[in-house]
This record gives C-alpha cells, sequence and structure tokens, in this order.
C-alpha cells in the first residue's frame, strides 16, 4: 500500500511539473525566429544580420519604418521586407513576395494555423483585394493579394486573444 501511494505521489508531482512547463507564459515570438514583438531596432539588426541604416519614412505617431532586402522566408524570396517600430519597440512585419508564391505560403499558414477568415474588399476604384486573416493568439496575420497583383504577408501583435471570446 505505501508504495502505491509513492508511486501515485510521484506521478502526481510529474503531471503537475509538466502541466507547469506546458501552461507557462513565454516570450511571445514574432513571425522570423528569434525576433519578439517590442525588440529595439539595433537587436532586431543584429538578430536579421542586416542594416537598417536609412528610414523608409517617419510617420506622424512617431513610428519608424525600415525596409530590407535581401531575406527568404525558406526558400522563397522576399521582394521586400518592412519593419515598424514605435514607442515599444517592433510592432510589425509587412513581407512583399512574388506573386507566385502565394499559394504556397497560404497554404502554409493554413497547415500551420488552420483556416483564415477571408474576404475581397474593392477599394474606391472598384479593384478587387483578396484578404486572409489569421489570429494566432500572440499575432494578428493578414495576407493580402494587391490590385497590382503583388502579394503582402502582415505580422502585428494580436490586440485580442481569441480565447477571450
Amino acid at each position: 500500500m505505501e508504495f502505491m501511494l509513492r508511486l501515485s505521489l510521484r506521478w502526481g508531482l510529474s503531471l503537475l511539473i509538466a502541466g507547469a512547463l506546458l501552461w507557462s507564459p513565454g516570450e511571445a515570438m514574432a513571425c522570423i525566429p528569434g525576433l519578439q514583438w517590442g525588440m529595439d531596432s539595433s537587436t532586431v539588426e543584429q538578430r536579421l544580420e542586416v542594416s537598417l541604416e536609412t528610414a523608409r519614412s517617419l510617420d506622424a505617431d512617431s513610428s519608424a519604418i525600415y525596409r530590407v532586402s535581401n531575406q527568404h522566408i525558406g526558400e522563397i524570396p522576399v521582394e521586400k521586407l518592412d519593419l515598424r517600430f514605435g514607442n515599444q519597440g517592433l510592432e510589425q512585419l509587412v513581407y512583399s513576395l512574388p506573386s507566385e508564391s502565394m499559394t504556397e505560403v497560404l497554404a502554409g499558414l493554413r497547415t500551420r494555423y488552420g483556416s483564415p477568415v477571408s474576404t475581397i474588399i474593392k477599394n474606391s476604384d472598384q479593384v478587387p483585394q483578396q484578404v486572409w486573416i489569421w489570429n494566432t493568439e500572440d499575432d494578428c496575420i493578414t495576407a493580402v493579394r494587391a490590385e497590382d497583383q503583388k502579394f503582402l504577408l502582415s505580422y502585428r501583435p494580436s490586440r485580442l486573444r481569441p480565447s477571450l471570446l
């Protein structure tokens, strides 16, 4: 009987430790491995091994946008990667990808995060844009096939946890 009690206590303690490891909050990763929302620009430069020497624009809300080239997602070349930094550090990533990569990227996102919310939006010129959205708890991912057939992929921190709905 004592043996069964010790075995039961060990099993319960092991289960408690495993649960604590699984449900403990981790660092919120942005879409590129090694990056986190809120990182400063110099840390992002080191992690991406690039120089963010010139800002593409400086918005009125004091967020700097930097453009990086010669990046890849796996083996897919990225035409442009824009990184937005605000007062709290890294707050958005926007990829411009070759249009022929769209199907593969959307399939990868669907495999990883499930079915997206999708819609077609017509801008003022009545030109339709296809939009797909995923909320991953950490990121809000938006994919857009723009009117000029460019394929854009945007990541930003999620403002809403689906578990709250």
